[in-house]
């Protein structure tokens, strides 16, 4: 990648059709944005690894993205990079097994004002982790076919996680699957102002997993100033929607929970939290069940594959911002 380590402010390089090497590079941060991306739409260019440290204003567009499994952490690593815009890219692991059963796709560490939007992730243990970011927005995408997580991380604040599209996830027995999952493990600080908002988490030909999933592990770092909004969660585990953080600002409005017959599933949150428009079989305040929770409804588990509950969710609902799987999916209702 010449071409990138001397790269200047509204350049864009072109890839021709073919398989490119791994590569790492340090701080490359042209004046403004560079693209990087296929120069032929139809036969896209494929990276089979970047780590990219430091940096700013770089686009990777267009692209298939698919690991070597030669990285000691995800095949696709940003750290410190700003101004970072990953779209239209197909990522995946390894092709086969050996992809789901070991690859981690993409990292992004200590990165601010970065962009994952209208891209695909499968065939790999976990799709995106963010660590410690600013200003990240992982959006529209569509993550199948995973082994453990979709989107997962810790530490990160002004994040955006919306309109995506997460099924079939098919976990190991020891495997802790999520579809949004975010810690405060090895913080030193609170998290803050963490939207997640319009997600469809869909068990579809896979496993329970848990919808999303945010925990204070270390009792002392509560997040502050989240909004969870318009989620659907349909055959998911038991924590369907979870918030365990004793945060005193802490929204949710209009999420759907619908379990299958064989797993039961919930919203559950601290006595803190504002609750409204919300549906599920069971509500969980303080780990106790509530059967009265003002405008949230109790809808009970349907043997229909969630097919009512998504309907319901879908209609009048612009859904040009989501994949078209998704769009397919609900079309065949």
């Amino acid at each position: 990648m010449l071409a990138l380590r001397h790269a200047h402010g509204g350049q864009r390089i072109l890839l021709a059709p073919g398989d490119y090497a791994p590569f790492a590079l340090r701080g490359i941060a042209p004046a403004s944005e560079v693209v990087i991306t296929s120069q032929d739409p139809a036969r896209r260019a494929t990276l089979t690894g970047v780590n990219l440290r430091g940096g700013a204003n770089l686009t990777f567009r267009n692209l298939v993205l698919r690991g070597s499994g030669k990285a000691v952490q995800e095949d696709f690593l940003f750290h410190g990079t700003r101004n970072l815009t990953i779209s239209h890219v197909l990522a995946s692991g390894r092709a086969g097994p050996a992809g789901l059963a070991e690859d981690k796709i993409m990292q992004l560490r200590d990165c601010t004002n970065a962009a994952i939007t209208r891209s695909e992730f499968t065939n790999a243990v976990i799709g995106v982790s963010l660590l410690d970011t600013n200003g990240v927005a992982v959006t529209s995408s569509y993550f199948h076919g995973l082994r453990m997580d979709a989107v997962r991380g810790g530490g990160n604040s002004n994040v955006v996680i919306a309109y995506n599209y997460i099924t079939g996830l098919s976990p190991n027995a020891a495997d802790h699957p999520d579809g949004i999952q975010f810690w405060t493990s090895r913080q030193k600080a609170a998290a803050h102002d963490i939207k997640i908002i319009g997600n469809v988490i869909h068990r579809g030909r896979g496993e329970p997993m848990q919808g999303i999933f945010m925990r204070d592990e270390t009792d002392n770092l509560p997040y502050r100033n989240v909004l969870l909004q318009d989620n659907i969660v349909v055959g998911g585990m038991f924590n369907g929607i979870a918030v365990l953080s004793d945060t005193s600002s802490l929204t949710l409005n209009n999420n759907t929970v619908a379990a299958y017959p064989d797993q039961k599933s919930w919203i559950r949150v601290n006595s803190h939290a504002r609750l409204s428009n919300n549906t599920a079989p069971i509500y969980l305040v303080g780990n106790k069940r509530v059967r009265a929770l003002g405008s949230n409804q109790v809808v009970p588990a349907r043997s229909d594959d969630g097919a009512a509950a998504l309907k319901t969710w879908a209609a009048g609902r612009a859904l040009n911002r989501y994949s078209e799987s998704l769009r397919r999916h609900v079309d065949s209702l």
